[in-house]
């Protein structure tokens, strides 16, 4: 049996190398098409219609789900990302990715081998699928959700370092998954 405190950064790394279908075969990369898979960290050489999910999100709406203060982190042209950062020092914090895949959540959660106990799919309004992975330790509480919306997959992840309020985490990550799918009609 997988060791729990393990079980959601390994769900969303075996989930992003499938959806991004990394093979490591040494080839150089092909030309970005339409399908090409994109994240708010994505390379400069893409940013020019980059996509970013933090567009849509409400830090303040946010910060009140989750009981206390966060600030969207949007980056810069030339280095994107989607990120709510704690106002103070050793809040929690949640990054935000995202891409296009057409086969869809369902089909890629599938290949993974998860304990059932460890995954929920929580109810988020205009979605196709969610999954959602907690890990909970006496250190941190780690979140780690998909939606899907059409082919666009998006990520998040959460961190609560200790003491933490998981239920506050959980609220917050419902939240954010919520605006998320609100905005996804942008892609």
């Amino acid at each position: 049996m997988p060791d729990p405190r393990y079980a959601a950064p390994a769900a969303a790394g075996v989930l992003l190398l499938l959806l991004t279908g990394c093979g490591g075969s040494g080839e150089s990369e092909a030309a970005p098409t339409p399908d090409t898979p994109r994240s708010a960290t994505a390379s400069p050489s893409v940013t020019a219609d980059l996509f970013n999910p933090c567009d849509g999100l409400d830090a303040a709406v946010i910060s009140t789900a989750l009981g206390t203060p966060v600030r969207v982190e949007t980056g810069t042209a030339d280095n994107p990302r989607c990120a709510l950062l704690p106002e103070t020092e050793g809040g929690p914090t949640f990054e935000v990715s995202y891409m296009r895949f057409p086969a869809g959540l369902d089909e890629a959660w599938e290949t993974m081998k998860l304990a059932e106990d460890s995954v929920t799919t929580p109810q988020v309004p205009g979605t196709d699928a969610t999954r959602m992975v907690t890990n909970r330790t006496d250190a941190a509480y780690a979140v780690t959700a998909f939606i899907e919306n059409g082919e666009l997959i998006q990520s998040l992840n959460a961190l609560a370092l200790s003491p933490y309020d998981a239920a506050a985490v959980d609220a917050a990550v419902t939240e954010v998954l919520a605006q998320l799918s609100a905005g996804s009609a942008a892609f």
